[in-house]
């Protein structure tokens, strides 16, 4: 732009991320001069969906879609499931057995680019089937049937789920020469970030926009040991292919890197050569050791790897999540608690370091998917909605009962749910039965016979019983009128608690507020995309959501908004850096992780890709555990425990320990571990 060989609205820049695009936006705005036009910086799915939105009806889309989430659309197959000619996918003991893994394998269809034509042509050709037996024939003709029946489902009641965008951006690109020819002109000039997170369909997408014979001006920047998503359908392979069909590629390695010291660099670059001959390097002939732009310092490479990386054996997690802690609070001296990262495999491995943390006073936000549900206060707003939906819901109650703003005694409340065992009933139900012996409005004559259980609660617990009891009768009578996030309010505003938020006196407090803030904003786009928004469609979207893991991030503002140690997935740490890094858990079959085959796959006959001539699964979780290394810029602490859980066998070290360290440091750390404890 600044040479004038291009107008910034002939640029077309796609990444992967919302965050990702609006900080490629934000660089390119300090960068250009005033009075220029934005060019296009947008996710493919934005892009996608921009175009689908203009155009779509020229291939039968509605104008008007809607998109749906992943636990919508698992709701919506649920409710239509008997609509498809289903037999083995569909068990009589248990219809819904089968609902996540056939629409991860529509999915996964269409990020190959596999229309349901396709799939029933290939199903029904008897040579896919050479060594099959005839039930697995039977099977794949089930399912892709079933494919074809969902894609029009969706399209008859004008929905759509994230795969299907780039999927029907495809299909009205081929179909209407006219329309791509158009986009074609608009945008001469391409850009790709984070190109090795491409699937086929993506790659298709950027093939047509930028046809390899017209010698276009597209530029595509990736990072093939950063490839971590194939569960998502990405495909490492597309790099390699990028350089077979686009033959005039120029090859730029960047091998600065502005964040990691030479020792993380280094030790990162020799963990991820076992990946080779599956590798970019490897294949093209050229050398990716990255060189640190930091002031290289003099002590010698064994000196500074004590400094710069260390390994912890510990002898079960507590240990390790204690040491971990230890370290943290012995750094605090430098560093801001927002400095520090805790990279775990997967969310259910965080909670022994959480303990670790609140035992250590130490502030922590956890910032894995499923976050904003996991928060205490926000679990308590879903567990009064849950009580609305259904009363007999006593967990739920419990932990109403439970909450600050009541302080309710909590003798009184072990005896409330003492009485509700004794005589068989639900806790509401046992507290109206209570209640009913001292207020006459609520009581019943058949009631009588539970009076000699009665618990003796103290005087203050029975007048807030009633409080609580008649909210409660209150918003049931609403339910039918209102939506879930107006009977959400009139509970923060009759409990008190609204006041208490709007109120805060310290970081912990205003904590509390902005997540039940995000919380409302969920509910009031929730709202504005679904006819049906009460107390029941919420409660069905979040129980799904929380299953799928698929809640929103506490927050989109900067993760040092907060000084909080970090705990965080590898996955989501992708593209984030901190000073300090925990890498954690690092035993075999946690990290790497066992391989989980995919319930349905798709016949290898069908799938476009290259497949790796090394263990891809492997080779996969070594990425990660690269990603892992290099998101630290000072220093990184790797740990492992003996034992985790009730497990009594003691657990191997997992090979990316050694493959980083070497075999002689880590055989020296055990045994020095070993001298310490005689």
């Amino acid at each position: 732009v600044k040479k004038k060989l291009a107008k910034p609205e002939q640029i077309l820049a796609l990444t992967f991320t919302e965050k990702a695009a609006s900080e490629m936006e934000e660089r390119v705005d300090k960068a250009m001069p005033y009075g220029y036009f934005q060019m296009n910086i947008s996710t493919f799915h934005a892009f996608a969906d921009q175009i689908l939105k203009e155009n779509g009806f020229q291939i039968g889309l509605s104008p008007s879609y809607r998109l749906m989430t992943e636990a919508e659309t698992i709701i919506f197959l649920k409710q239509n499931l008997f609509l498809f000619e289903l037999k083995y996918f569909r068990p009589l003991g248990n219809p819904n057995k089968f609902l996540e893994a056939l629409l991860q394998h529509f999915s996964r269809l269409r990020d190959e680019d596999i229309s349901p034509e396709d799939y029933i042509k290939w199903a029904m050709k008897k040579s896919s089937f050479a060594e099959a037996s005839a039930d697995e024939e039977e099977k794949y003709l089930e399912l892709a049937k079933a494919y074809q029946s969902y894609q029009k489902l969706k399209i008859k009641e004008g929905l759509m789920d994230f795969a299907d965008l780039v999927y029907y951006l495809l299909q009205l690109l081929q179909k209407r020469p006219n329309i791509l020819k158009r986009y074609q002109l608009q945008y001469p000039f391409v850009l790709v970030d984070e190109f090795q997170d491409t699937n086929i369909s993506q790659y298709q997408l950027i093939k047509l926009l930028s046809p390899f014979k017209t010698n276009p001006k597209l530029t595509v920047v990736g990072d093939d040991s950063q490839a971590i998503y194939k569960f998502r359908g990405a495909s490492v392979s597309n790099i390699i292919n990028f350089i077979k069909d686009y033959k005039k590629t120029k090859q730029i390695t960047l091998k600065n890197n502005y964040r990691s010291n030479q020792t993380i660099l280094d030790v990162a670059y020799k963990l991820i050569k076992n990946n080779d001959p599956d590798t970019l390097e490897f294949r093209l002939g050229i050398s990716k050791n990255l060189i640190s732009t930091k002031p290289v310092e003099t002590q010698n490479f064994a000196s500074l790897q004590k400094s710069h990386i260390n390994y912890h054996l510990a002898e079960n997690v507590e240990d390790e999540s204690g040491h971990v802690a230890k370290q943290i609070l012995k750094l605090s001296k430098i560093y801001k608690y927002s400095d520090f990262a805790i990279l775990v495999r997967a969310n259910n491995h965080s909670e022994p370091f959480v303990k670790s943390l609140i035992r250590a006073g130490i502030p922590y936000q956890f910032l894995g998917p499923g976050t904003l549900y996991k928060q205490p206060e926000v679990k308590d707003l879903i567990a009064y909605l849950r009580l609305l939906y259904n009363l007999e819901d006593s967990p739920s109650l419990f932990r109403l009962l439970y909450m600050d703003i009541y302080s309710l005694d909590k003798k009184d409340v072990s005896l409330l749910l003492t009485f509700s065992k004794k005589i068989n009933q639900s806790l509401f139900q046992a507290i109206e039965i209570y209640l009913s012996f001292f207020d006459v409005s609520i009581h019943r004559s058949g009631y009588e016979i539970y009076k000699k259980y009665l618990p003796l609660l103290k005087s203050e617990t029975k007048q807030k019983l009633l409080v609580i009891y008649k909210m409660i009768v209150k918003h049931l009578e609403l339910l039918k009128t209102n939506t879930a996030g107006q009977i959400l309010y009139y509970f923060l505003e009759e409990s008190d608690l609204l006041l208490t938020l709007t109120n805060y006196k310290n970081e912990t407090q205003e904590k509390v507020a902005v997540n039940i803030s995000n919380f409302f904003n969920k509910l009031k786009m929730f709202e504005s995309e679904h006819e049906d928004a009460s107390v029941f469609a919420v409660v069905d979207f979040i129980n799904m959501s929380i299953e799928m893991g698929e809640s929103p991030l506490i927050a989109k503002t900067d993760i040092a908004s907060f000084n909080a140690v970090n705990i965080l997935t590898v996955h989501s740490a992708k593209g984030l850096e901190f000073p300090i890094v925990f890498l954690v858990n690092l035993t075999e079959e946690r990290f790497p992780t066992r391989h989980k085959k995919e319930t349905i796959s798709i016949p290898n006959t069908l799938i476009k890709e290259i497949l790796p001539t090394g263990d891809y699964h492997i080779e996969e979780e070594r990425r990660l555990f690269y990603v892992g290394l290099t998101r630290a810029k000072d220093q990184v602490f790797l740990s492992s425990s003996k034992f985790y859980g009730e497990g009594k066998r003691i657990r191997k070290i997992s090979r990316f320990i050694i493959e980083t360290l070497g075999e002689e440091f880590v055989n020296k750390e055990t045994e020095l571990k070993k001298e310490q404890k005689f």
